[in-house]
C-alpha cells in the first residue's frame, strides 16, 4: 500500500508543477492579452481546481490505507484470519461483521441481510478522523462518485482552509492536514491576488479609454462637427483600442537604449519589409534604418488609405485586415484587387527616389486604397 502510495503521489507531482507555473504566469496577465476579466478568473479556477483534484486524490489514497489498516487490526483480533489485500481479488468482509450476523458475504449463500462491516461504519469503533466522510466512496460501486466526491472534498476543503478537518494522532494525517490547510491559505492568497492585479490593469486602462473619449466628444461638440464624422471618429477610436490594446507601442519603447530599439523593430518588421522586391538584396545597416522608421497606424474600415491622384507621403505595410484597391481605367472602367496581410503599397516612392534627376515633388498614387 506505500509503493501504492508514492506512485500516486508521483503521477501528481507534473500537475503540481503545472498548477504552480500556471498561477505564476497569471501575475503577468493583463486585459490586453485575455480581452476580458473572465479569461484571468476562469484561469485562477482551473489551478485551483487542479489543486482540489491533487488533495482530493491524496486524500482517497490515504482513506484507502486506513481501511487496510483497519482491515489487518480486525483480522489479527481473529483467529484463523487470512486476509489478502490485493487489486485482484475481492475483498472479503465476513469476519468483520458484528456478532449475530448469518451468512457467508463471501461465498454467496447470505440467508440474512448483511449488515455494514465495521471497517466502513463510519459510527464504528475504528476512529477514521479526516477520512470518515471517504468510507461511502469506497464502498460505492459508481466510478463517477469515486472520481468527482474527492475532487469536491479537495474544493471545499481548500477554500474553507481546512476549518472542518477532525485529525487523529496519526502522524501522517496530522501532516496532510497541515499541508491542505497551508495549501489552502496558499491558493487563496495568489487567486485573491492575481485577481486584484488582473482587475488593476483592465480598469486602469478602461479608465484610460473612458477618459479619451470623454475628452474626444467634448472636443466634437465644441468644433460641432457633424452626426456622420462624430460616428467615424468614435469607430475609428473603437478599432484602436481593439487592435493595440489601449497602449502605444512606439510610447513603450522609445526610451531603449537605441541599438535594443533598433532590434526590436527589426524583429516585428523585417519580414514585412523583405516582402518588398526592392529590398531584398539590401545590407543590413540600410534594412535597420527602414525599420528603425516604421511606426503602426491604426485605420478603421471603409476608410480610405490614399485617393487617386494624391500625392503618395508613405508606404504601408498590411498586418492584419485587406485592402481594396481601385484603379480608373479608359472609358470609365474601374479596376480592383485586394490586398492581402503581408502585401503593401506606396511603392511608387521608390521609383521616384530612384529617378535622376530628382524631382522635388512626391509622386502621385496611381489607385485608391480602402480598408474593408
Amino acid at each position: 500500500m506505500t509503493i501504492l502510495l508514492l506512485i500516486f503521489l508521483f503521477q501528481f507531482l507534473p500537475k503540481v508543477y503545472h498548477c504552480l507555473c500556471l498561477m505564476r504566469r497569471m501575475q503577468k496577465v493583463t486585459g490586453y492579452i485575455f480581452g476580458t476579466i473572465w479569461w484571468g478568473f476562469g484561469l485562477n479556477l482551473i489551478a485551483y481546481f487542479i489543486a482540489s483534484h491533487v488533495a482530493g486524490g491524496c486524500w482517497y489514497v490515504l482513506t484507502i490505507q486506513r481501511v487496510a489498516s483497519c482491515l489487518r487490526q480486525s483480522c489479527e483480533s481473529k483467529p484463523n484470519c487470512d486476509l489478502s489485500l490485493a487489486c485482484s481479488e475481492e475483498v472479503c468482509y465476513q469476519f468483520l461483521f458484528p456478532e449475530g450476523t448469518i451468512g457467508n458475504s463471501c461465498g454467496g449463500n447470505s440467508t440474512n441481510t448483511v449488515r455494514m462491516p465495521m471497517c466502513l461504519d463510519v459510527n464504528g469503533a475504528f476512529n477514521y478522523g479526516i477520512y470518515k466522510w471517504a468510507l461511502p466512496v469506497i464502498s460505492s460501486n459508481s466510478l463517477a462518485v469515486k472520481i468527482l466526491y474527492p475532487i469536491f472534498w479537495g474544493l471545499l476543503t481548500l477554500s474553507t482552509f481546512g476549518n472542518d478537518l477532525e485529525p487523529t494522532s496519526h502522524w501522517l494525517e496530522v501532516i496532510f492536514s497541515i499541508c491542505i490547510v497551508l495549501s489552502g491559505l496558499m491558493l487563496f492568497t495568489l487567486l485573491i491576488g492575481n485577481i486584484q492585479v488582473f482587475l488593476h490593469a483592465v480598469m486602469a486602462k478602461k479608465r484610460k479609454m473612458q477618459l479619451r473619449c470623454r475628452d474626444m466628444e467634448w472636443w466634437m461638440r465644441r468644433r460641432q462637427l457633424p452626426s456622420c464624422l462624430r460616428q467615424r471618429v468614435r469607430h475609428f477610436e473603437q478599432q484602436r483600442w481593439e487592435t493595440m490594446g489601449g497602449e502605444d507601442e512606439m510610447e513603450l519603447i522609445k526610451d531603449l537604449p537605441e541599438g535594443l530599439r533598433r532590434d526590436v523593430k527589426r524583429y516585428l518588421c523585417l519580414d514585412l519589409i523583405k516582402k518588398v522586391p526592392l529590398f531584398h538584396n539590401l545590407d543590413d545597416l540600410i534594412l535597420d534604418n527602414i525599420c528603425d522608421r516604421v511606426i503602426p497606424i491604426v485605420f478603421s474600415r471603409d476608410e480610405k488609405i490614399i485617393r487617386e491622384g494624391d500625392p503618395v507621403q508613405r508606404m504601408v505595410f498590411i498586418v492584419h485586415g485587406r485592402i481594396r484597391s481601385s484603379q480608373s481605367l479608359s472609358k470609365g472602367m474601374v479596376a480592383t484587387s485586394v490586398l492581402e496581410p503581408g502585401g503593401f503599397l506606396g511603392d511608387e516612392l521608390l521609383s521616384w527616389c530612384l529617378r535622376r534627376p530628382f524631382i522635388d515633388r512626391l509622386p502621385a498614387s496611381a489607385a485608391t486604397f480602402c480598408l474593408y
